[in-house]
């Protein structure tokens, strides 16, 4: 296994993803039962090594500790018991899904007789570039194995250590399954100016970028090649008039203290102008459970403790036990505050008006849009899919959760009996 900070060259990164490129002609024709085969020993293998990797991912996070990282960061890269069985649970469900390589979209005949039919076929050859959680190795790879893609990996380095061991366990497995190991190509180097050179290479058919704004600023100004972007989740959750309070306090503590280091935990509350006995009993509980509020001039006005919240503060995502809450006066200033703030993320309203739930589907423009529902909920694992490559907040060519219909685009197959373009 490679060592963190040896040498890197750009040849050598040229050499990994010309490999991956060559690979993609043997993903592609996997039968679905070999790439089931693979994902189901990969969960198998990886359940005999766990008491290494988690070993090795407590290295990783005591030195995350130790330098200062993040605390947000540090919850990322930490592998805990759940996190580790999730990621197996994960394999599992995704070789229980339908495999999406050859299926049909959709089919015709012409006037002429020309039979005409749309299926999916592989992405190709997927970069993905990410911080923290190591965990991504692990599903993006049981995602892209699935619908045919090869993949290069440039994880971040703080969890270098246990990226490598989880790409070592998977070539492994893919060597011992009789398929090209070639096609995963875990980039063994810490530098981040190899994010500069791997965007660069067209050997790539598509660059997904999971981090902050740096990471993002990077691959933008130097990609050659399209760019799903997963950018930060400035998610928001409106209690409108007629919501259920009891409904509406569970879901906005869900969505804001069970993970909040991940994108999609709710960074502001709207409440409606109508609720403030609500909001009252709401910043008790923040009080009761350590979240810190920065609130509007109504909230603070009911709990003068607040510290105030800004322009500034409506555009961070925390990512921690902190939120922004202010009082509007309806729907429509809480739509006009979501334009205005958020990311395209996730969005959610807390209603018992069915026509109002309706607007609020209609209006706000997001890549998944709730009624009545956490916006932690906005992931592919709890949607069934098994596992996410990420949460693009892009429009094309993939929006919201990406799972294996993402990872594919389609072709054209044509039957015809000699027919000829007559004019």
């Amino acid at each position: 296994m490679l060592e963190k900070n040896g040498q890197y060259t750009p040849e050598a990164l040229g050499k990994g993803v010309s490999l991956a490129r060559r690979a993609l002609g043997d993903f592609s024709m996997l039968s679905s039962r070999k790439k089931n085969e693979v994902l189901l020993l990969l969960a198998e293998e990886l359940i005999a090594g766990k008491t290494d990797i988690m070993a090795v991912n407590q290295m990783d996070y005591a030195d995350a500790v130790s330098s200062g990282l993040d605390p947000a960061m540090c919850d990322r890269l930490l592998l805990t018991d759940s996190r580790f069985a999730q990621m197996v649970s994960g394999l599992r469900e995704v070789a229980a899904l339908p495999d999406p390589v050859g299926t049909g979209v959709s089919s015709w005949e012409n006037a002429d007789g020309l039979k005409i039919e749309k299926i999916r076929v592989p992405l190709g050859v997927v970069g993905v570039i990410y911080e923290a959680r190591p965990n991504v190795t692990v599903e993006v790879f049981s995602l892209c194995l699935k619908a045919g893609c090869p993949i290069v990996l440039k994880g971040g380095s703080e969890a270098f250590r246990t990226n490598m061991r989880l790409a070592l366990v998977i070539k492994r497995v893919l060597e011992s399954s009789g398929v090209n190991a070639d096609g995963v190509f875990f980039l063994p180097w810490t530098d981040r100016n190899v994010v500069v050179d791997l965007v660069g290479n067209t050997d790539l058919d598509v660059i997904i970028p999971r981090g902050g704004a740096g990471l993002m600023d990077i691959v933008t100004r130097h990609s050659r090649v399209p760019v799903l972007r997963h950018d930060r989740g400035l998610c928001h959750i409106y209690v409108a008039a007629s919501a259920d309070e009891d409904m509406a306090l569970s879901v906005v503590m869900n969505a804001k203290t069970s993970r909040p280091s991940t994108c999609n935990s709710m960074e502001t509350l709207l409440v409606d102008s109508k609720k403030e006995d609500f909001l009252r009993h709401f910043l008790s509980v923040c009080h009761e459970r350590g979240i810190r509020v920065k609130g509007c001039g109504v909230t603070r006005r009911l709990d003068p403790t607040v510290d105030e919240a800004t322009n500034e503060t409506y555009d961070t995502e925390f990512l921690d036990l902190t939120l922004n809450c202010r009082v509007v006066d309806g729907f429509d200033q809480a739509l006009e505050h979501i334009r205005k703030y958020g990311s395209g993320h996730t969005e959610a309203i807390i209603t018992s008006d069915v026509r109002e739930a309706d607007r609020f589907w209609r209006e706000v423009d997001a890549s998944c849009v709730m009624v009545n529902a956490s916006t932690r909920l906005h992931d592919g694992f709890a949607f069934g899919l098994g596992a996410e490559v990420g949460i693009s907040t892009t429009r094309i060519h993939a929006r919201g959760t990406m799972g294996l219909a993402e990872l594919t685009t389609t072709k054209y197959q044509v039957w015809g009996n000699g027919h000829l373009r007559k004019s």
